[in-house]
């Protein structure tokens, strides 16, 4: 996955991306990298920094327009992004390093993105003097006004380090922000670097826009690891983050992308074919709702939505202790067919979701690893993930990335996620599943063959 997907940057010169991007660990090859990615799709990209940068790196970019004033060179900029769609705009040198621009002049370009037909810019707005890791000072992070993504970088060959100079830039202020004892030089744990990243005096500092961090470095089986139990927890508190490896210049740079998903159960249906709500109808005991919960649940993958409407006080009464676990949503609008129990979940889904898996209610066998499969797609760069069972692409469960919920929503009528999953026949990643795991049940012959 390109660095630019992972970051859900929409690349419109009318509403230009402003990534600011923090931390150590690859900060500068982040900024380089993205806006060379964004040049080869033929939009335009600046690499505008607003801290020193080593005055070697400006061989790091096509062009490179030295900035002596407040006043930006827009006929060379204009000249310079048409021949290359991407340019490095920064000071002059002092020493070994190279100013950066004041954060106006990067609202400056926002300012006139479309009339230079600008998709993103890119901003280093913080050094780290080459460490993997660091806490901003007061006067950091120097971020733009127009700033729509933050994204601290962290390398991932800090964990097991120690909290001292040599591993983190300003150790006394990473001390402060996980509230260490001073002179504490104990090596960095997964737990810490993801406090410290999502962490208001920490890689959130000045938060703007989205926040997004890159697990950089994640180039050994041991290290991908550790960015992974970074991800996990950050995932858990509604971050999103990229497990990446940015200087490996030959592979695409995110390897894994991790956030929150949830888990949609579709119960509100009248079960007509049926003839009697089959959210209450036990299989080996248990009503299919509860059975249906539990299999949510117990995947793991992240919070549960429970969509109701027939029979919906019926539901929540069976329902009973599964209760604090889950969130219910009432569908009002029920009769009018699964579309609008869709839409309804679409309304309620948290804020900081990333994905969404919608199950039905009438698979009293699926397994709950077959979710943690359709995340685990999801995770890999999958934007829509679907079951096959013998041969056959099955429409549930299914999950679905955010850049399509607004299509979710525009379905109509008795119809779910299987239409859009037809609508996009290859963008479906498509997970083997056991038969047996989805065996639906519609009818009184099909509740029947199950007893028998």
């Amino acid at each position: 996955m390109q660095l630019w997907q992972g970051l859900r940057l929409g690349l419109d010169p009318q509403a230009p991306d402003v990534v600011s991007i923090v931390g150590g660990g690859g900060k500068s090859s982040t900024a380089f990298r993205l806006a060379a990615e964004v040049a080869a799709l033929g939009r335009r990209a600046i690499v505008a920094p607003t801290t020193r940068i080593a005055a070697f790196q400006t061989a790091w970019a096509p062009v490179f327009l030295e900035i002596t004033g407040e006043e930006l060179p827009w006929e060379a900029l204009a000249s310079s992004l048409e021949r290359h769609g991407c340019c490095l705009l920064c000071g002059p040198v002092v020493r070994d390093r190279r100013l950066g621009l004041a954060p106006e002049q990067v609202d400056q370009l926002v300012e006139r993105a479309a009339a230079l037909q600008l998709a993103a810019i890119t901003v280093e707005a913080d050094g780290s003097k080459m460490r993997p890791v660091k806490a901003p000072a007061p006067h950091e992070p120097v971020l733009p006004a127009s700033t729509t993504h933050l994204v601290p970088v962290v390398g991932m060959d800090a964990v097991g380090g120690a909290l001292d100079e040599q591993t983190v830039h300003r150790p006394e202020r990473v001390r402060h922000v996980l509230g260490l004892a001073e002179g504490t030089t104990a090596p960095l744990t997964p737990a810490q670097l993801a406090l410290l990243l999502r962490h208001p005096e920490g890689g959130a500092k000045g938060l703007r826009g989205s926040l997004r961090p890159l697990l950089n470095k994640a180039d050994s089986r041991v290290r991908r690891t550790c960015a992974r139990l970074v991800a996990s927890l950050l995932a858990k508190e509604g971050v999103p983050a990229l497990v990446a490896r940015v200087g490996v210049a030959e592979q695409p740079p995110v390897l894994e992308r991790w956030g929150q998903t949830a888990v949609v159960v579709l119960a509100a249906g009248s079960s007509s074919r049926m003839g009697r709500p089959k959210q209450l109808l036990p299989v080996q005991g248990v009503p299919m709702v509860v059975r249906a919960v539990r299999t949510a649940l117990q995947s793991g993958v992240g919070p549960v939505l429970v969509v109701i409407g027939a029979a919906g006080e019926q539901v929540r009464a069976v329902l009973g202790d599964l209760l604090p676990h889950i969130h219910l949503v009432e569908n009002a609008d029920w009769a009018a067919g699964q579309s609008t129990s869709v839409a309804a979940a679409c309304a309620r889904l948290p804020d900081r979701a990333e994905a969404a898996i919608f199950m039905p209610v009438d698979q009293p066998y699926l397994d709950p690893a077959l979710l943690q499969q359709l995340q685990t797609a999801w995770r890999n760069g999958a934007d829509l993930v679907a079951p096959v069972a013998a041969g056959l692409l099955r429409g549930a469960p299914a999950l679905f990335d955010r850049r399509y919920w607004r299509e979710l929503l525009a379905l109509q009528g008795d119809t779910g996620g299987r239409r859009l999953l037809a609508a996009h026949p290859d963008a479906v990643q498509r997970v083997p599943a056991q038969a047996e795991w989805l065996v639906d049940v519609d009818t009184a012959s099909d509740l029947a063959a199950l007893a028998g």
